[in-house]
């Protein structure tokens, strides 16, 4: 038994899978997690107003610049197409939702943190992190 064949068995191909209604449902998320995100973190980055705090980002960033950052962000995309087929097909609808709205408002906070890092009032989530 080969292995389309099973994980048909557990999970029927019965949902409509489409590039363009991926596209829709993860808008906020290309919105703010990867485009917000992005244009934020050059824009901090190049005015020297705060630095990359994630130390394996920081890292692709030093050695390939802000291409590895725009590419990191493509696979994450590419991570949550791959979600949102396997969660479509299995049915599990609300789960693709949760997802898709808990990585939205992850790249609210991110954009919003780096807004605050930008305008100076530093970033909350390092004076969490630290303890503050």
């Amino acid at each position: 038994m080969g292995l389309e064949t099973a994980y048909c068995k557990v999970c029927p191909m019965h949902a409509k899978i489409g590039i363009r209604d991926f596209f829709y449902e993860t808008r906020y998320i290309f919105l703010f997690y990867v485009i917000g995100d992005i244009a934020t973190t050059v824009f901090a980055l190049e005015s020297e107003l705060g630095y990359e705090a994630n130390s394996i980002i920081s890292g692709f960033l030093a050695n390939y610049g802000y291409a590895s950052l725009v590419l990191i962000k493509l696979l994450f995309l590419f991570i949550c197409f791959l979600d949102y087929v396997y969660l479509k097909k299995c049915n599990y609808l609300s789960t693709w939702n949760a997802t898709r709205h808990c990585v939205s408002l992850l790249g609210i906070l991110l954009v919003v943190n780096n807004i605050l890092v930008i305008g100076g009032a530093g970033s909350p989530l390092d004076r969490l992190l630290d303890g503050y």
